[in-house]
């Protein structure tokens, strides 16, 4: 069995006495391997990423990296990598002043790979933060996170900012860090069309739970759209198992994940079945109005 680098078990946090954050949240991550973490806003993902990089303490439950609670435990801390949204960086410093500092705090730092990292973005070390794109520092907290070779890395919205030909150059340098096979990444993102590419197992959240943990090849497989005609299939429009319904003229498409009891009757209807992206197959899995509370 693969070694645990998180391991979260029944996790929930309020934001304040009436707004839970997460509800009763469980699920483990493995050495070495490569997640996604998907959820609408307010699904509860930053709310998640900031209780593993120890930000926040939970209410309930219990949070264990590298076997031992993150909060305030700069043990478990330098072990961990947090690239937040819109990374926090002094707008007075130069990005290699960035760098430096950055690496007071991983044992692990990389300054070959940093150096690396800079070329591949076209950036120039004596810039200063303050006269930077979007971009241009969506990249310089992207170098950090690669370079700091921290066991667990956590990226939020990594392409965010970035256009087309660098978001290419920064799959380019997550590829050759995945090769090592040492390190566990989570990535939350909304581009999951192109990053599902790198993601071994997706984590989903949905209004402050944890509503789906399983592999990419699962998650891809799981769900199809059955197509047919309204005679055939019109008595199952309004079915609890279905996610989404489509109809143009006496043509109607179902959405059915392939575990549900609805999957089981289809089999018998004449139908044509088409698999949904994984985007649109996310959406519709977390757009049914639901009891609970937000994130």
């Amino acid at each position: 069995m693969n070694e645990h680098v998180v391991k979260i078990e029944g996790l929930t946090y309020f934001h304040s006495k009436q707004a839970k954050g997460l509800d009763s949240v469980s699920l483990t991550l493995e050495k070495g391997k490569v997640y996604g973490l998907w959820g609408r806003n307010g699904a509860g993902k930053t709310t998640l990423m900031k209780v593993l990089a120890g930000f926040f303490r939970p209410d309930e439950g219990s949070v264990k990296l590298f076997s031992e609670a993150p909060f305030e435990n700069r043990n478990v801390l330098k072990k961990m990598c947090f690239i937040q949204e819109n990374h926090p960086l002094n707008p007075a410093w130069k990005i290699k002043d960035v760098l430096r500092v950055a690496s007071y705090f991983y044992p692990k730092w990389d300054e070959e790979l940093a150096a690396h990292s800079l070329r591949a973005f076209s950036l120039d070390g004596k810039k200063r933060v303050k006269t930077l794109s979007k971009g241009m520092k969506t990249a310089v907290a992207l170098t950090v996170g690669l370079a700091s070779r921290a066991e667990f890395t956590v990226f939020d919205e990594p392409t965010n900012g970035l256009d087309a030909a660098v978001r290419e150059v920064f799959y380019d340098l997550l590829v050759t860090e995945l090769e090592e096979g040492d390190r566990t990444f989570l990535l939350s993102t909304h581009f999951i069309q192109e990053l599902q590419s790198f993601i071994e197992e997706m984590i989903v959240m949905d209004q402050g739970k944890l509503a789906l943990q399983k592999s990419m090849e699962t998650i891809r497989e799981g769900a199809v759209y059955v197509t047919g005609s309204k005679e055939a299939l019109g008595v199952y429009l309004t079915h609890r198992d279905v996610l989404e319904t489509k109809s143009l003229g006496n043509t109607v498409s179902l959405l059915v994940e392939k575990e549900s009891e609805l999957w089981q009757e289809l089999q018998d209807v004449e139908s044509m079945n088409e698999v949904p992206s994984l985007q649109e197959y996310l959406l519709r899995k977390t757009d049914r109005k639901k009891e609970g509370v937000g994130a």
